[in-house]
């Protein structure tokens, strides 16, 4: 993704430039870590979802979601506050020792509150796997604060090293041992792993060593005070989902959406998650600049929606051909489940950007307050659609709806939010226009939501054609949209300005290194 024009220095000055230019970087550094631990991922999953059963996977998604929720009570938002705060590297040593205290005091609030746990959801396989993890928590609790340079400075490439290694090592631990046991204990063994494997590179890739201190705890109390606050209500809008559905449903049908979910939402974790970690750190500078995050949230969430569209499109037609190829016969009926998740991809680049955008402009109050409200809008639907239905489709489709909500409350709670909306509103609607003629070329020609074949390569290859005609058809609708429009600047504008620009350079010599900073070739992506 290209990054719209900034909004505080003017182009041509060296300092906006560079901090645009370092940032599309650190984008295109954390895009290339969620492409590398993808592929990891789908290799483990040919492995896992055969090896295991759903409630294997319902039991850890139960596990977890319990123990991010009492996390999530010391969620103070410590590291985004020293990223954003001008004076962040002074305060390190009082981060590290808030941030040693959180992980102490959420080890042993998980380990207290297992039994309750246990309880609740009616499986006493609860209690050992949740005393695992708290032990794992007390090691985040030890991570050197000092990687936070990496965020701050946009060294996205030393974070991509930092993420990678620990991915690997939970991908070597849990692929044999589930081979050899059969058991959820693969999962849980892998995931403590990367964790310790995490706090010990974090020790040997940065030289900080930190002291315990409290001198600067007044400083980050504010921001963080909103940002602990905001974390509790995005919890209840991430995992609320087993607290609700695991009791009435149990372990294997739980397992079984939540395994949904996560094929559902690819393209947002591959694509938006990554691009906005990275633009809360350029915006965050451009906002200890002086510059005005706000206006940059719209275009951003635009391109991103661009981007995302064709890739739910054909996750949701090709639903039965992706679970059949990844997860395997036994897996069938989550197809249909994420034929409808898959369109959240629609409305998610607008909590995630936006959010971000409220936090890199020091907005944490009012980030609280879009995520309480969109937290209990979905928190009430889930709970209505489970009393009055033990249909999953249903649940899937309130779950959908309940995203549509979010970007609306984000952006009625964006600075300005109603003026660049109506900058971008010609966007959305060649977006929504191009996915509609999508859609109906893909039931036009037989390929949408068609039953999985019995053979895996032919799943594959039926999904195969249904993402190159997805992409065809989308990129043609789009620009035939542009064209007809006249041409306006956005995201259109840019690809094509970078084509045009990739193409002249093949036409003519390559240049040396020294003219492309010279002639400023990517000031022409930006065009």
């Amino acid at each position: 993704m290209t990054p719209p024009p900034h909004d505080g220095p003017p182009r041509h000055h060296p300092a906006g430039a560079s901090l645009l230019r370092r940032t599309a970087v650190g984008a295109g550094w954390m895009v290339a870590w969620r492409a590398f631990t993808r592929v990891l991922g789908l290799a483990s999953t040919l492995v896992l979802a055969r090896a295991l059963v759903p409630a294997d996977f319902g039991l850890l998604a139960m596990a977890t979601g319990f123990a991010a929720a009492v996390e999530a009570l010391s969620q103070v938002g410590l590291q985004d506050a020293l990223v954003r705060h001008p004076d962040g590297e002074r305060l390190r040593d009082t981060g590290f020792t808030l941030q040693l205290a959180r992980g102490l005091a959420t080890g042993l609030a998980v380990a207290l509150a297992a039994p309750a746990a246990a309880w609740w959801f009616a499986e006493p396989r609860l209690l050992p796997v949740l005393l695992i993890l708290a032990a794992g928590a007390l090691a985040a609790g030890a991570e050197n604060i000092g990687i936070v340079a990496f965020r701050r400075d946009l060294r996205f490439d030393r974070q991509f090293a930092l993420l990678s290694a620990p991915r690997l090592l939970q991908l070597a631990v849990t692929v044999p041992l589930a081979l050899a046991l059969h058991s959820y204990w693969a999962l849980l063994a892998g995931i403590v792993a990367a964790r310790l494997a995490r706090t010990a590179m974090t020790w040997l890739v940065h030289p900080y060593r930190p002291r315990l201190s409290l001198a600067g705890w007044r400083e980050l109390a504010g921001f963080s005070l909103w940002t602990w606050a905001g974390s509790l209500a995005g919890l209840v809008w991430d995992r609320c989902d087993p607290f609700v559905l695991g009791p009435r449903f149990g372990a294997a049908r739980l397992g079984l959406y939540v395994q949904a979910q996560e094929l559902a939402a690819l393209p947002a974790t591959e694509l938006v998650l990554p691009a906005v970690e990275a633009l809360f750190a350029g915006l965050a500078s451009s906002s200890r600049a002086g510059g005005s995050p706000a206006r940059l949230a719209p275009a951003v969430a635009l391109a991103l929606t661009m981007a995302i569209l064709p890739l739910a499109i054909a996750i949701s037609c090709a639903a039965g051909d992706v679970v059949a190829v990844l997860l395997g016969p036994h897996w069938a009926a989550a197809a249909g489940l994420v034929a409808i998740l898959a369109w959240q991809g629609a409305f998610a680049p607008f909590g995630f950007v936006v959010g971000v955008t409220l936090l890199a402009g020091g907005l944490a109050r009012r980030n609280f307050v879009a995520n309480a409200a969109a937290s209990a809008i979905r928190l009430a639907a889930l709970i209505a659609a489970v009393a009055l239905t033990r249909r999953l489709d249903l649940i899937a489709w309130t779950t959908v709806g309940c995203v549509a909500a979010e970007a609306a409350v984000f952006l009625a709670l964006l600075p300005g939010g109603a003026g660049w909306l109506r900058e971008t509103a010609g966007g959305f609607a060649r977006a929504a226009a191009a996915a509609a003629v999508t859609v109906a070329a893909l039931a036009a020609l037989g390929l949408a939501w068609r039953p999985p074949p019995a053979a895996s390569f032919s799943a594959l290859a039926h999904g195969l054609l249904v993402g190159i005609v997805t992409l065809v058809v989308y990129a043609a609708a789009l620009l035939a949209a542009w064209f007809a429009a006249g041409r306006p600047d956005g995201p259109e504008r840019r690809l094509s300005g970078l084509v045009a620009a990739r193409l002249r350079v093949r036409r003519r010599t390559p240049p040396s290194r020294s003219q492309f900073t010279d002639t400023g070739l990517v000031g022409r992506r930006r065009t």
